[in-house]
This record gives structure tokens, sequence and C-alpha cells, in this order.
């Protein structure tokens, strides 16, 4: 493959194994390569790139065909190549896609052997993998097939990224009073009353070592921890857990800054780490849980948090309780919250639906590379 000479193109692109090849700008938020992209691999639309490293799902790396832009360029880490006239790009794309030649590439592989994570295949050895493919016409024919999958993959990515905007964008307008609801006879619900956190929210002091165990994340809120890929290394004595109820708040005292908190659709126990509240009387959960994840109150958690470092940050009820927090009557709580929770069934729904189609295409892979 060509070097990048006069900066042909100035677009460093990394391979992401769920999104193939982008721009490091779009992938990391920025640039993380070199400053002199002259040495680096000039790759144009259409052609493919090896990625060595190991992730998630691609234990012996990825095999990506450029499809985003035009051209873009490529750490010589990487092993890129163009296909011959007499084959499809689309059904090698397909190939690549499936795992059937990672049995080449594990025969040529030093096993165990890695550079700074990277699986040791050379060149040369890449380029004597054998390849089993179908006349042109079966190619084309197979090809066309993943590409209309794909494309519909696409599409309904496209759609879920557009709810996902969607939420974001009334998050900001109804949290900051920009879009109100109206009551059933269409008059303004009163003003929002500015408390200090304490006069809706209390502390949950239970202790139990019954109960299933939660957890709270950060993008999905509570959980159950049996749905967690995650070993449990917690200690057999559960004496000290705390008890959370339904509908209560529980949250991550370390990491509540970064909205580790949610709304309890479960009774259950969870760490001594964690901080359980419970709504006082007219107060609706579901409202503080959605209230909690805005920009603005997740400043207020970060600024009120204890500690010199972000590692050791922590904010316990003790100073949550004496931040201010904007909140409507009951009844407009209850709408708001409503709102958002009908918006996340259909983000549910959405990706519910993009990982059917990503089984049936990884099964339609297996099926037809054997």
């Amino acid at each position: 493959m060509r070097k990048n000479k006069n900066l042909e193109s100035k677009k460093p692109l990394t391979i992401s194994g769920q999104l193939g090849l982008i721009d490091q700008t779009e992938y990391f938020s920025k640039s993380v390569s070199s400053k002199n992209l002259e040495n680096y691999t000039l790759i144009k639309n259409g052609e493919f790139a090896y990625n060595k490293s190991y992730s998630n799902g691609y234990p012996l790396g990825a095999i990506k065909r450029l499809t985003r832009y035009d051209s873009g360029v490529l750490s010589s880490l990487y092993i890129c190549f163009s296909i011959k006239s007499e084959m499809s790009k689309d059904f090698m794309e397909a190939y690549f896609d499936s795992t059937h030649w990672y049995r080449e590439v594990s025969g040529i592989a030093v096993e165990g052997a890695r550079n700074h994570g990277l699986l040791n295949v050379s060149v040369n050895d890449f380029f004597t993998i054998l390849i089993k493919y179908p006349s042109l016409e079966e190619q084309q024919k197979i090809g066309k097939f993943f590409s209309k999958l794909d494309r519909q993959i696409e599409l309904e990515e496209q759609k879920l990224e557009l709810l996902q905007q969607q939420k974001k964008g009334y998050m900001q307008k109804i949290f900051s009073q920009e879009l109100r609801f109206k009551d059933e006879n269409g008059e303004d619900y009163p003003d929002w009353e500015n408390s200090k956190i304490e006069k809706y929210l209390k502390e949950r002091n239970e202790r139990s070592d019954k109960g299933q165990m939660l957890s709270v994340t950060i993008n999905s809120g509570i959980i159950k921890f049996s749905e967690l890929d995650r070993k449990d290394n917690s200690s057999k004595d559960k004496s000290n857990y705390k008890v959370v109820r339904k509908n209560d708040i529980a949250y991550n005292s370390m990491r509540m800054w970064q909205g580790a908190s949610g709304k309890s659709n479960y009774n259950g126990i969870v760490s001594p780490a964690y901080t359980v509240l419970y709504p006082t009387q007219n107060t609706s959960s579901l409202f503080i849980g959605y209230k909690f994840k805005t920009h603005r109150m997740i400043h207020k958690f970060k600024i009120n948090s204890q500690g010199l470092t972000s590692d050791t940050w922590n904010l316990k009820y003790k100073q949550l309780k004496n931040i201010n927090i904007d909140i409507p009557v009951l009844e407009e709580q209850e709408k708001i919250g409503d709102f958002f929770k009908k918006m996340d069934i259909l983000i549910s729904k959405q990706k519910m639906k993009i990982e059917i189609l990503e089984k049936e295409k990884q099964s339609f892979l297996q099926k037809m590379f054997l």
C-alpha cells in the first residue's frame, strides 16, 4: 500500500470492531496520531485494513472496509490492502465480518506472542492466508444480501440516534422550564419550587442480608446484579447491606458526579457504599430519577462532592440534602416522569430491534461461511 506522501489525506483513522474504520476525532473526541502523517499509510474508499489488536468480540483482531470517507490514513501497525477486480468487495466485507478467516490467522500467529497488545502477524504471513470463495456471480449475490442487511441495521441505528437526540433535547427544554405541561383544563401549572433536596428525599438506613443484589450504573440506572457481566467479589457477610425498596432512589456515593444514580424498580439490597433515598409526600421518584441525570444537577453533585481528587470524590446524604433543586407540583412531576419513561421504552425497543438484526446477521454469516 502507499504512504501518505504530500499529505494527500489529513484524516487519521482507527478501527472499531463495531463501527469499522472511523475518524479518530469522531471516535476518541481527539486525534491520537503522530503530528507527522506522511509516514502513515494512505487508504482509499473500498480498501481494507486489518487491526491486529484484541477487542471485545474480536479476539484475533478485525478487518474492516473503508466506506465512510473518500480516504484516510492509518498507522503502519495496520495491514492495509485492496481487493483484486475479479473479487467482489461486498462479498469480502461480509467474509471478514465472519470469523471464518480466524482459522487461518490463528495458524500463522505466534501463540501468546503479542507486542503492546498486537497479535504477532507479519505482513508477508498475512498474505499467505487461504480464502475459499465461490464464483464471482455468487459472490455478488452474497455481497448484495449482506449489504442490504447492513443498510437495514444502519437505518435502525439512525432511528435510535434520532430518538436519543430527541430525548436529550426534551431533557434540556423541560428541566430548564422552557417547555411546560398543561393541566387537564389546559391551564398552566404553578411555578416550580426551589428548595433543598432534603425536603423531597430522606435517607433510608435499613440494613439486611436478605434480598436480591442490585447495582447502580451510570447508563442503565439500577439493575439486578445478576444482569451484569461481572464477577461477584462482594463479601459473604452482607448483614450491613442497605435495603432498597421499589421507587427508592439509590446512587453510588463516589460516582454521583458522573451520573451513577437511578430510581429502583425492584426491592433488594445494595453495597453499604451506596446511598439510598426514599421520596417524601408529593414527590415523584420517577421525576427525581430523570432530574438527577441533567447536566445542571450532575454539575451540582460534582462541586459538592468531598475529596482531594476525582478518585476520592464522595457525596454523602449530609452534603446532598443541602443542594437546591427546582421541582414542580406532583401532577406535573408525574407527567414529566411518564413522558420520559415512554421515551425510554421506545429507545429500549429500538435497541432490541438492532440487537435482533445483528444476531440475524451473525447467524447468516456463520451459515454462509462454514
